[in-house]
């Protein structure tokens, strides 16, 4: 699987959950049965808008981005994916805050994948091999003819 496959499928999840946070947050947040309260609603759409942009921006990676700057992007996902597993664990935990009383395993899923793959990406993915394509002899000189033998007009 390659950087950009990832980071697509990252972006367009990321965009849609960024979208249900901003329009509709109370929706989102009952299928969490969670509280809602106004002050919750006002954060969820905070979430939501910078959910988007991260989709967004990494939409706009996929594409513009060395291969060295995509690893560190992943690295950064990989990290945000082991926070939100951890945080999911926290919220669905009755004796610390309990937030994610249903369907809380849905999260735990999708941060698990995205924190097992891009793991994998990263630290145990083969090296991509050598072209075979290319030739592997020394470069040939070029035969340039003289005009003048060399000599300066």
């Amino acid at each position: 699987m390659s950087y950009r496959m990832m980071f697509t499928i990252n972006a367009v999840i990321l965009a849609i959950f960024g979208v249900l946070f901003m329009i509709m947050p109370d929706f989102v947040l009952a299928q969490f049965k969670s509280d809602v309260q106004v002050a919750t609603l006002f954060v969820a759409r905070f979430f939501g808008s910078a959910m988007l942009l991260s989709g967004l921006f990494l939409w706009v990676m996929k594409d513009s981005a060395p291969i060295k700057m995509q690893k560190n992007i992943a690295t950064v996902l990989l990290g945000y994916s082991l926070a939100g597993f951890a945080m999911t664990i926290v919220g669905m935990s009755r004796s610390m805050i309990g937030v994610i009383r249903a369907n809380g395993w849905a999260l735990l899923v999708l941060y698990g994948v995205f924190a097992l793959v891009y793991g994998y990406m990263l630290f145990l993915q083969p090296k991509p091999k050598p072209s075979e394509s290319k030739s592997r002899s020394p470069r040939k000189a070029k035969d340039v003819s003289s005009e003048n033998n060399g000599q300066s007009a």
